[in-house]
């Protein structure tokens, strides 16, 4: 039986993907890719997510760049800033680059109290949440998934992210047993090749009961 899982994936510098493990093969709005202990892998891919962002980081830090002055990590200040930022009704369009969800971008309803930090970027994760939604129900119609996994370093630690992906799912999540989501896939491997796990999928339940504990049992 598979799992009724549903994978967000976002990384910091570049774009993002939702999966979803399907037994057999079937043309749909995605990529159907082979997968491992016979299943396959259902997934949308290049998704507006780190390249997107550092799209506005550059023209935050353009006058800091011509300056030349040192440039420091902004996300403590970003993190910050949106946390401090409860609510926006600025509105983002993510799509800087062509994707599966457009190819032109938008920064809308702009006034003079909100184009801040913390609602630019509360904004930008309002847009990433409902593209996951939105690539989520193109991969299942039927919306009956019941858990999330999020990993890609952008997901792990953008905790204001997570939060509004989830309330828009309504579900349960786990985040990634590693940040080195390619090191664990391989453990993973090792261990199916090895005898340790009878399949991958087993092994990855493995592994998956070291995720960080309080979002779903393993």
């Amino acid at each position: 039986m598979v799992d009724p899982l549903f994978r967000i994936e976002s990384n910091i510098s570049t774009g993002s993907q939702a999966s979803r493990l399907a037994p057999r093969a079937a043309p749909g709005p995605y990529q159907v890719r082979p997968f491992f202990d016979g299943m396959f892998l259902n997934t949308i891919t290049h998704i507006p997510a780190g390249r997107s962002l550092n799209v506005l980081l550059g023209l935050l830090n353009e006058l800091a760049s011509a300056q030349q002055m040192p440039a420091a990590d902004p996300w403590p200040v970003i993190n910050r800033a949106v946390a401090e930022t409860p609510e926006t009704d600025l509105a983002i369009d993510l799509a800087f680059f062509p994707g599966p969800l457009g190819e032109r971008g938008a920064i809308t309803h702009i006034h003079e109290g909100n184009l801040r930090i913390g609602h630019l970027f509360r904004a930008a994760f309002h847009a990433m949440a409902a593209n996951y939604w939105t690539c989520a129900t193109r991969l299942s119609p039927a919306r009956d998934w019941t858990r999330l996994v999020f990993s890609g370093g952008l997901a792990q630690h953008v905790a204001v992210l997570r939060d509004l992906i989830v309330a828009r799912f309504g579900c349960d999540y786990r985040l990634c047993a590693s940040s080195e989501d390619t090191l664990l896939g391989l453990l993973a491997l090792g261990m199916t090749a090895t005898g340790r796990a009878a399949s991958a999928q087993a092994a990855m339940r493995e592994l998956s009961t070291q995720a960080q504990p309080g979002h779903w049992p393993a």
